[in-house]
Parts: structure tokens; sequence; C-alpha cells
């Protein structure tokens, strides 16, 4: 259960329904909370501090997706908002 801890905030619905099979999240509903965590972090931080800091966030919530090696190692260049957000459409379209 370790590698899941980071960048899988379904895990407490996953831990309430134990007996139940494993929500299955769609490429949409991740791109939605991804979002939505960009838009808190710079909410909270700023875009320079926010963005640095959420590279390593979406890094988590990439992890074991599809060619999503390649996509990692972008987003962990990017320096603004509106770039981020572009990479992150076109890569889950």
């Amino acid at each position: 259960m370790e590698e899941h801890r980071f960048g899988n905030p379904w895990i407490f619905h996953e831990i309430i329904n134990i007996e139940k099979e494993p929500i299955c999240i769609s490429n949409e509903e991740r791109l939605k909370i991804i979002l939505k965590h960009i838009d808190l972090e710079i909410e909270q931080k700023g875009e320079y501090i926010g963005i640095r800091e959420m590279r390593k966030h979406i890094c988590w919530y990439l992890k074991n997706l599809e060619n999503s090696s390649r996509i990692r190692d972008h987003i962990n260049k990017i320096e603004n908002k509106q770039e981020l957000i572009d990479c992150l459409i076109e890569y889950f379209k």
C-alpha cells in the first residue's frame, strides 16, 4: 500500500470500502482533481512556489499511468500555471 500513499486522494474511499472492488478513476476525473489541486496550491502559496511544489504532486498523480515518465520529466521543468495546465490537458486527451 506504500506506493499508493501519494497522488491517490481516492485511497480513503478504498479504505472505507475495503471489501469492494477498487474504484477506477477516469482520466477526466484525475485531471479535474489535479487542476483543482493546482488552483488551491497557487491560491495558498502564489504561482512561483505553488507550481514548483505541484510538480512533485503531479508526478505522484501520474505514477504508473501509460507513458507518464516522459510527461513527468517535462512537468518538472515547467515554470508557469498555463503551461502546466496545457501540458496536462494534452496528456489526458
